[in-house]
């Protein structure tokens, strides 16, 4: 690799292609200087025009393919189910299959694509109560969605407000929720005011990955917003890649963020670490 930062980076946004090998994964990591990754249980139909649910049995296989990789590559990779509420006719059976998968396969946390319902639905409050319960941190879609047809419409920045009833349940919007980027920003700082003002001691449940959904230019301006409203602490790095063994994906990555956010934005190094390291461990840690 090229491109080097003076630290380690952690990503918090990868999807497996369910066909990685824990010896391909490790080598392209150590490669692109990232020392831990969130790894997505591969859906079968991400990224395809249908509107067929990922079944019971798929999403079993791609759990247990995910598994393997985390037990493998323990403290590199952390293991994120991808839950599609539409695979089940009830919440109860979705919260048994959420609670085998974090459990008996022991991943760590929750990929979730608003389609078809909407993440303030009271439907889902018990999956919602269970993953506080279970301390499980969540990874949501956020504005415009290539994943799923008809789905942009179910993933507005403003429909994760009803989040906060939740306090124990921390959550990222990933994408900056482009286009609704002024919106995305607006959430944060309702999350943010507890905290900000003294009526909370710890962090905001709530961060942003900066991973791509914004055009260079609009990007650009949406992470300088981004940083003078919210600052550096509730933003993470994602990559975003469709597999966990792409070094050029990942390279990518890291380079036009760093591009923007160090030589076009100017942000201090201690900011660059926060984002590109430290928020990932606050994220994840089971405290």
């Amino acid at each position: 690799m090229v491109f080097r930062l003076e630290f380690k980076v952690n990503d918090v946004h990868v999807h497996s292609s369910g066909k990685e090998r824990a010896e391909d994964v490790e080598n392209v990591l150590d490669s692109s200087d990232i020392e831990k990754i969130v790894l997505i249980s591969y859906h079968p139909y991400l990224l395809r025009d249908v509107w067929t649910p990922i079944s019971v049995e798929e999403f079993k296989e791609s759990i247990k393919h995910l598994a393997c990789l985390q037990k493998a590559l323990r403290g590199r990779v952390y293991g994120f189910v991808f839950v599609d509420p539409r695979m089940v006719g009830d919440v109860k059976e979705l919260v048994k299959l959420v609670e085998w998968a974090l459990i008996d396969q022991e991943l760590v946390g929750v990929k979730m694509i608003p389609a078809g319902w909407y993440p303030y639905e009271e439907k889902l409050y018990t999956l919602y109560e269970k993953l506080e319960e279970l301390n499980t941190p969540v990874l949501f879609h956020c504005g415009i969605s290539w994943g799923f047809p008809d789905s942009s419409r179910f993933c507005r920045p403003v429909y994760f407000e009803a989040l906060m009833k939740f306090k124990k349940l921390k959550f990222i919007l990933a994408h900056l929720c482009w286009p609704w980027i002024d919106e995305a920003l607006a959430v944060g700082g309702r999350f943010l005011y507890p905290a900000k003002y003294g009526y909370l001691s710890y962090k905001p449940q709530i961060l942003f990955d900066i991973s791509s959904g914004a055009p260079w230019l609009w990007k650009i301006d949406a992470l300088r917003k981004a940083i003078a409203y919210l600052g550096a602490e509730m933003l993470i790095f994602g990559s975003d890649c469709s597999s966990a063994d792409n070094v050029e994906c990942f390279e990518e990555a890291i380079r036009r963020d760093y591009t923007i956010l160090k030589q076009i934005l100017a942000r201090p190094d201690n900011e660059l670490k926060t984002i590109f390291k430290e928020n990932f461990d606050h994220f994840i840690e089971k405290k």
